[in-house]
Formats: structure tokens, C-alpha cells, sequence
């Protein structure tokens, strides 16, 4: 008799216990996360803080917080100390938090987390899994973070070298690529050297092939003009099967990285630089341009200049979001049709992920009203069939 009534004792025990954490398990169980910056640049880490605080005399034997990074971060979970050790990073975009809380305490975690893509990024809400002490009854919910400045990250595109990432060849059926500086400028000379027969016949110096009796080149020094415009295509093919998102969004994020490296480059120089790309302004909080298509989905932005304001073109480069707005041969006639009002009349250095014939076109033209342009091209595939040899092409190393 003795063990039946324990087992009613129990029972009785079990179903007190059991009502109470069903009403009221959730009830004074606040969850907080917050980031330990706000602004970082791709590839950096940072830390996530997470906080259970169980403020009721109940305690709370078993707590689980499911949360899921949003896509461009990823908890890193290991560490190599040395280049001796076994030890590899692991990498997860999702993480489950286990918690044990008695009544009135506070529990904090604090994760590790490598930012591995460029964007705006907001943290998401949580699943609570929670049980009673004999945990037999589950329950979860849904705990819905509010956005604040805390759980909000800014991920900035990284900066690369140029120089060391990119080679140019002005004679495209050669052999011989030759490395060319973003910035010279074929109106500042600072001496002259032999020529080669890799060198475009522009850059002969007659004077000083005369004064020598052998043909003689130009050496250009940085540029001084007082304009640089960037023109970003979208589009990661030609023909996009969708004809509104690029098809190979990581193409799109190597073009955007060359765009924040030659920011970065050029304001050291505090030259003004001007971006413009194939996408909606108001994606990224900008007015349309024009009130007229397709100048009005085109993304046109003031001029950025010097280092105090290229902080705020790599916050633009980070907020863009996969969309074309418009095709590029588009884009690049409304600018054919009024070059000084969308350029400045000054340099422009076109990022694309292929070169077609219609921006080839669209050199020559820009050449006509004495505007310079360059191509930062990150495929050798899917080019224009003839590319002059007076065009500068510059393209990615590794492709």
C-alpha cells in the first residue's frame, strides 16, 4: 500500500508541477541580444551577447534559444592558437543556447562571430524551447527581437589592393600584361623612357625620340582632375535569365568591393567621385536622379570626397541589394545622351563583370567629348569579341 501511495504522491506532484509550468514558464523570462559594434568591415569579428533573466520564483531547469544568423554571418566556433596546433575554426550559421536558471538569477553568453558578407544586416528572432522538471512537456515560443541600433550591424565591403589584384593590357591579343595605376594621367608627365612594343603609340614622346634618335615614351605622374565617376553594372551577364537579379549575386560583390577600394584609394586625394549604377535609388534611401525613365531608376549619388566622406559611399556600398533597376545598355544612353550632367565631364572607371560590345561603343563615344574611361573587368569570359587597343582594361588576376 505504501508504494501505490507514493506513486499517487508523485503523480499528484507531477500534475501540480506540470499545470504550474505550463501557465507560467514564460511569464518573467526576458531574453536580450546585442552586438559588440555596429559598424565592421567584411571578413572582421565580433562578439554576440545574449542574456536570459528569469525574474520569478519559479526555476527554470531547462531553456533552449534556438537562433539563426542571418544569411553573411557565421558563429565561429574555434580558434587555432598556432600554426602547430590541430585546431580548426568551424563555422555554423545556426546555434543552440542551453540554459539552467534558478529563480531571480541572470545568465549571459557571450559568441563569437565573423561577418562574411557585405550588407545591412538585422538580427532575427528566437525560439525559447522550455520544460518542466520532469521534462515531459515541452513548450516553445516565438521571442520577436525588437531592432535597435544594438542588434543592427553594418558589414562594409573590404578594401583590396588594386595593383596586386588587377592586370592591364592595352594590346589584348599579346602576351604581355603590363600593370597600370588608376590614377595617371596622360596630361602629367614626369619623364620619358624607351618604348616597347607593348606601349599604345598615344603615349610616344617626338620630342624626345628626336632629341635621342629611338622612339621614346612618356611616363604619366597621378592624375589631378578634379572629377572620378564610378559606374557600376548590375547585371553579372549580358542577357540575366531574371531580368531584375544579377545571376551570380558574389560577381556583384566583387565589383562592389573594386568600388570601395577605389574610394579608398582616391581620397587620400580628397578628388570628388561620383557612383552610379543600374539599381533603384530609393532600395538604398536615395531620390530618383531624374523624373524622367530610365534616368529615375538609376542610381546617381553626390559626389564623395576626401576620407570623412568615404566612410558614408561604403555604408551605400553595403546597403545595395541585389536588384537591377534598369538594362545597362540603357543606363549607359540616357548618360551617352547628357555626359556632363551624370559624369562632371570627368574620368570614369566602369566595374563590370564582363566588357560587351555596347560599353565598348560607349568608350569611344565618352572619348569624343574628351571624357576618359577605364574597365575593371572580373571575368576574362563573355567579353567583346574586339576590344581596341586604346582601351584600358583592367582584369582580375585570379579569373
Amino acid at each position: 500500500m505504501w508504494f501505490i501511495a507514493i506513486l499517487v504522491s508523485v503523480f499528484i506532484v507531477y500534475l501540480i508541477q506540470k499545470r504550474l509550468y505550463s501557465a507560467e514558464v514564460f511569464n518573467g523570462l526576458e531574453y536580450n541580444v546585442r552586438l559588440s559594434t555596429e559598424e565592421v568591415f567584411v571578413d572582421e569579428d565580433i562578439f554576440l551577447y545574449e542574456e536570459l533573466t528569469n525574474n520569478k520564483n519559479l526555476p527554470i531547469p531547462n531553456a533552449k534559444i534556438d537562433m539563426l544568423l542571418p544569411d553573411g554571418m557565421r558563429y565561429r566556433l574555434l580558434e587555432s592558437s598556432n600554426k602547430n596546433t590541430m585546431r580548426k575554426d568551424m563555422y555554423q550559421q545556426h546555434m543552440q543556447s542551453v540554459f539552467v536558471l534558478k529563480s531571480h538569477q541572470q545568465i549571459s553568453r557571450r559568441w563569437r562571430v565573423t561577418c562574411t558578407n557585405r550588407g545591412v544586416f538585422n538580427l532575427g528572432g528566437v525560439i525559447m524551447v522550455t520544460n518542466d522538471l520532469f521534462g515531459f512537456n515541452p513548450q516553445s515560443k516565438q521571442i520577436d527581437i525588437s531592432p535597435s541600433k544594438y542588434n543592427q550591424i553594418v558589414v562594409l565591403p573590404k578594401i583590396m589592393d588594386l595593383n596586386e589584384n588587377f592586370t592591364s593590357s592595352f594590346y589584348h591579343s599579346g602576351d604581355v600584361l603590363v600593370q597600370r595605376s588608376l590614377l595617371s594621367d596622360p596630361l602629367r608627365i614626369s619623364g620619358t623612357r624607351d618604348y616597347t612594343p607593348y606601349d599604345p603609340m598615344n603615349r610616344i614622346n617626338w620630342k624626345s625620340t628626336a632629341a635621342h634618335n629611338k622612339l621614346m615614351v612618356n611616363v604619366e605622374e597621378y592624375t589631378q582632375k578634379n572629377h572620378f565617376n564610378i559606374i557600376m553594372n548590375m547585371q553579372a551577364r549580358d542577357i540575366e535569365s531574371i531580368p531584375d537579379k544579377p545571376s551570380v549575386p558574389e560577381f556583384i560583390d566583387m565589383c562592389i568591393t573594386v568600388c570601395a577600394s577605389i574610394f579608398d584609394k582616391l581620397s587620400s586625394d580628397n578628388i570628388p567621385i561620383r557612383f552610379i549604377t543600374n539599381t533603384s535609388p530609393e532600395s538604398v534611401g536615395y531620390e530618383p536622379y531624374t523624373d524622367e525613365e530610365p534616368g529615375n531608376r538609376i542610381l546617381v549619388t553626390e559626389p564623395y570626397k576626401g576620407k570623412h566622406e568615404t566612410i558614408h559611399a561604403l555604408r551605400l556600398l553595403a546597403a545595395i541589394k541585389y536588384e537591377i533597376s534598369c538594362p545597362i545598355e540603357r543606363m549607359l544612353d540616357t548618360i551617352i545622351a547628357d555626359p556632363a550632367a551624370f559624369t562632371d565631364s570627368g574620368n570614369i572607371v566602369f566595374v563590370s563583370t564582363y566588357l560587351s560590345e555596347r560599353m565598348v561603343i560607349f568608350h569611344e563615344i565618352m572619348k569624343k567629348n574628351n571624357i576618359r574611361v577605364i574597365f575593371y573587368i572580373m571575368s576574362t569570359t563573355h567579353n567583346a569579341m574586339y576590344i581596341p587597343d586604346d582601351l584600358e582594361v583592367h582584369y582580375k588576376n585570379d579569373l
